[in-house]
């Protein structure tokens, strides 16, 4: 870090060397020196790349200005930036700020680390302020993966381990006693240990992310009802319908994976949507693409446009998911996608933020 002021200093008094000599252009650290007035004196080419990722345009004669009257952003955590919080406006108006924050289009953000460090001198006192950029997207990513993995497993694997042990001994006392509550009971312990199958299920096929597929001729129609079969106590429990629209559709598929693919889709969108509200979930196909469709439609809060970039990521919980403590390991939809991928199909998100979403998974009718 002092080398680099030292450098920064260097280039703004007109020492040995200068950002326009291209010297430091072959850096990856975005490097811009401005004046104790907010002015550019000097910047390397990453400064002015990261910049423009921004939609900030360095070379601007008023910047400050111009900083002020745009929306900032959002941070690492996907919360909205205020405009004081903006690094690159703290530098231009000689302060000290660090912070990182997302820039780009939602399908090429990049994470960002600013910093801006106040330039001074003993006889002169304030000579500018260098902003120093660095891309930490890869970090950004893998530093939440531990903390979000560990959080999010035990409290899944609980749930259900919770109602097993009291339905346990709910039911050796009612052995006991010798009363006949016992199919009810094991009804409860057979639906919660199949929770935590599919959720082992589903770290153990993420793990590599290409599922081996045991491919058979199947109904894409039973496999969608048998899907939501599987996800209609979460529904009920929310007092959410599931609408279904399905027509039987022979393809070749691996059924179990296909099911787990849309339970996936089903228990996202029943997690989000609200209470008392409707999911559509429609099966199509079209004989000329020799594709099928299935598609679940939700009238939950919808996923910002920055979170759209990131939502079949493993582990991804979203700011209101994490906010809202709602439960999940962050794996449904990379699930699904991985499994749509193996059968040489694809899955799309359209969605805007409080107009729900609407989840295309879509699979080749033959397969091979």
């Amino acid at each position: 870090m002092r080398q680099r002021r030292e450098a920064a200093m260097g280039a703004s008094a007109g020492g040995g060397f200068s950002v326009e000599d291209g010297l430091l252009d072959h850096l990856d650290t975005g490097i811009a020196i401005f004046d104790p007035e907010g002015r550019l004196r000097a910047a390397n080419a990453a400064a002015h790349r990261y910049a423009r990722l921004q939609g900030v345009d360095l070379d601007d004669l008023d910047l400050a200005r111009s900083l002020r009257e745009s929306p900032p952003g959002f941070d690492i955590d996907d919360a909205p930036l205020r405009v004081d919080q903006s690094v690159i406006l703290a530098a231009a108006e000689g302060r000290e700020a660090q912070r990182t924050v997302w820039a780009g289009p939602v399908d090429r953000r990049r994470a960002l680390r600013k910093s801006s460090h106040r330039i001074t001198s003993p006889t002169t006192g304030l000579e500018g302020t260098a902003l120093l950029t660095r891309d930490v997207s890869r970090r950004a990513h893998h530093d939440r993966l531990p903390h979000d993995f560990l959080a999010s497993t035990s409290h899944e694997l609980r749930n259900p381990l919770t109602p097993i042990v009291g339905h346990l001994e709910l039911l050796t006392d009612d052995i006991a006693r010798g009363e006949s509550n016992a199919s009810a009971r094991l009804e409860v312990l057979r639906r919660n240990v199949d929770r935590i199958i599919h959720r082992l299920d589903e770290l153990l096929l993420i793990e590599h992310l290409a599922p081996r597929l045991v491919l058979t001729p199947c109904d894409a129609a039973l496999i969608v009802e048998d899907a939501v079969a599987a996800r209609a106590s979460d529904a009920s429990a929310h007092e959410i319908r599931i609408l279904v629209d399905v027509a039987p559709t022979p393809i070749s598929a691996d059924a179990n994976r296909l099911r787990m693919a849309v339970e996936a889709l089903i228990g996202n969108a029943v997690r989000f949507a609200p209470r008392g509200s409707t999911i559509t979930v429609a099966l199509t196909s079209d004989a000329s693409t020799g594709l099928a469709d299935i598609t679940v439609i939700d009238e939950g809060p919808g996923f910002r446009p920055s979170e759209l970039a990131r939502v079949f990521e493993p582990f991804h919980r979203g700011r209101d998911a994490r906010a809202n403590a709602v439960p999940g390991l962050g794996l449904g939809l990379a699930v699904a996608r991985a499994i749509a991928h193996a059968h040489g199909g694809a899955i799309d998100i359209v969605s805007e933020p409080g107009s729900g979403a609407v989840v295309t998974l879509t699979v080749p009718v033959d397969h091979r």
